[in-house]
């Protein structure tokens, strides 16, 4: 049987946020490979129209820690920021955000965890080898590309470093026109050694072009 997702609820508010007006949109979806469990996903939507251009998004995976807690651990605060700024000033976009998606959808407490081994002095991907998670990364983006065919978009510009989440997209009919990178421009030194390390993993082509223009100047 070939696995689904399904929107069971739609609902919609305005939001007044420091870079302007917004929709939040609250999606209920079903998905068969979580067996069937209906899950929370949302997407702010700035504009009219997102199905008749190509439309600036980005696929924002759920960090509690960083986004609501300033946890300076890595960049997600700050990519959600500056997505959101860079939407704004372009008077239209969406952003599809993913609670189940946190740690790597292996959840907050798993999450919370590998941060307590981090305190020994290992990175994030060597703390959850020691948590018998391996390399896996457990995020399901299908709800993603549901939500985009519930406002008929079909073609994006993305905003972001992942390959991944643009692959989804592209197998699913959705025409990725362009990529723009998300490189966090802060001087937290512990965010940046953090985002070097991340920068030789697979998907992560963007991110690891920017450090080698840095290696370059430097």
């Amino acid at each position: 049987m070939i696995s689904t997702v399904e929107i069971k609820n739609v609902v919609k508010g305005k939001l007044k946020t420091i870079y302007g007006d917004f929709y939040l949109y609250r999606f209920l979806i079903s998905n068969d490979l979580e067996d069937g469990e209906i899950s929370e996903h949302l997407a702010l939507v700035k504009g009219e129209g997102l199905d008749k251009e190509p439309i600036i998004c980005r696929l924002n995976s759920a960090c509690i820690t960083s986004e609501a807690f300033n946890c300076q651990r890595c960049d997600c605060k700050w990519q959600l920021d500056k997505a959101m700024d860079v939407i704004s000033k372009n008077g239209k976009g969406i952003i599809t955000y993913h609670p189940s998606h946190e740690g790597r959808g292996f959840g907050l407490g798993l999450k919370l965890l590998s941060y307590n081994l981090m305190e020994t002095g290992i990175d994030s991907s060597t703390s959850y080898l020691k948590l018998g998670l391996g390399t896996d990364d457990k995020r399901d983006f299908r709800a993603a590309v549901s939500i985009l065919n519930y406002f008929n978009i079909k073609q994006v510009k993305m905003l972001g470093n992942n390959k991944r989440k643009s692959n989804v997209l592209e197998n699913a009919g959705i025409k990725i026109v362009d990529r723009f990178s998300l490189i966090y421009e802060g001087n937290n030194k512990e965010i940046k050694e953090y985002l070097f390390k991340k920068s030789s993993e697979p998907d992560q082509d963007l991110l690891r072009e920017k450090f080698r223009i840095y290696e370059k100047l430097s």
